[in-house]
Parts: C-alpha cells; structure tokens; sequence
C-alpha cells in the first residue's frame, strides 16, 4: 500500500451536532455555528430550490436515491480516507463506492504532506464551521481537497457552492493554524466512469461566500 507522509496541525477541533434543521458545531469556547454545507443549503437560489422539489415531486424513488447518494459518498470517502491513513480495509463495501474510489485513485495519488483528514474547522470571525475531507499538499501546493460522487458528469458551473465550501475551510484553517492555503482542489466521480478535478483559487471565492453568509444571517 502507498505510504503517504503525514504533517499533522495542533488545534482543538469542533463537535459535530445533529439538529433537525441541519448540521451544527459546538467550538471548544462553547459557541455553537452552523456548518458552511447547511448555510448553502439554505440559501440556494430559488430556482434551484424549486428544480430540486420537482423532481422530488416527479421521481417515485427520491427519498431512495438521496439515501442511496448519501451512503454512497461516504463509503468512498472512508475508501479514500482508509487509504490515505494506509489503515487496511475489512469493512463491505457497496461495489458503487468501491468504482467510484478506484476511479478517483490516480487523482487521490496526487495527494502528499497530509495536513489533516476529516478535520473538523471553525471559524469565530465568520460564526460557521464544517469538516474539511483533506488538507494537503496536491502536486506539490498546498490545498483544501474535497471528493464528490455524482450520478452524472458535471460541469464547471454546477460546482459553485462546492468551490465556495472549499473556500470556507481555507478561511478557518487559516484562522485555526496560521497556515495560508493556496488552493481548492475538487475532485468528482461520476457513475458514468468519468473523473474530474477542479483546481481554483479560493480568492476568487471569498467574496460569494461572504454574500453566502450574510443571506443566511438575515433569514
């Protein structure tokens, strides 16, 4: 198995807290933030909201496919995660999430320097918070890396608020560590065997994802 070298950073993580109106965490102050994935969700435009609920409406099978997504995802970023961390596997897997980790397989090899997985960030400054799945070094530059499994192929304008995500965790790295990172990395699987990576400069972000913000603070 491929070793990769790890250079952990020291800071006290966030608590992840389940509510029913989406995903929270509790900073070690106490504080509790929203996550950046719940601010996004809740601020989508409405057109996108309202194409979402159409084909809740129109697919007999949503509620089946949204879960089956969700399990899907996770699977293969413990694959990817497992892998990273050179942990063997044991676990069953769906043979989905399996295709979709040896799919991302010559992209994920690109990854070195590990600086967390699964880091759980926060940012006073902003009030949010979420879980980064890898900061790392991606050819040689530092980066805020994020895996996504779709049903399609995707195109580049369907990803903003992934790369507005991605931009978020740099932002409280920073804050956290003192460590700039210099960019996001987005790298997806698709069902149809395609992958795809998506290299931007969060700069090019930060503004969004303040607008993000201060939509969600005056709902």
């Amino acid at each position: 198995m491929t070793k990769f070298n790890h250079i952990p950073v020291n800071f006290t993580p966030s608590e992840l807290i389940e509510k029913d109106d989406g995903h929270y965490y509790q900073t070690p102050s106490g504080a509790i933030y929203p996550s950046i994935t719940t601010i996004l969700q809740k601020t989508q435009p409405l057109e996108k909201q309202q194409s979402l609920q159409n084909w809740r409406e129109q697919e007999i099978a949503s509620d089946y496919i949204t879960q089956e997504a969700a399990i899907i995802g996770s699977e293969t970023h413990k694959l990817i995660e497992n892998y990273l961390n050179g942990e063997e596997i044991f676990e069953k897997f769906r043979l989905l999430s399996e295709a979709h980790f040896n799919n991302l397989l010559p992209f994920v090899n690109k990854i070195n320097d590990i600086h967390g997985i699964e880091l759980r960030l926060y940012s006073d400054k902003m009030k949010l918070a979420g879980t980064s799945d890898c900061i790392a070094k991606y050819n040689g530059i530092l980066s805020v890396i994020d895996y996504k499994t779709k049903r399609s192929t995707q195109r580049e304008e369907w990803l903003t608020d992934h790369f507005i995500q991605a931009t978020s965790y740099v932002v409280m790295f920073k804050e956290l560590t003192g460590i700039k990172v210099e960019e996001i990395v987005i790298l997806v699987s698709s069902e149809k065997n395609t992958r795809m990576e998506f290299i931007k400069n969060p700069d090019d972000y930060l503004d969004l994802l303040e607008q993000r913000i201060d939509q969600y603070c005056s709902k």
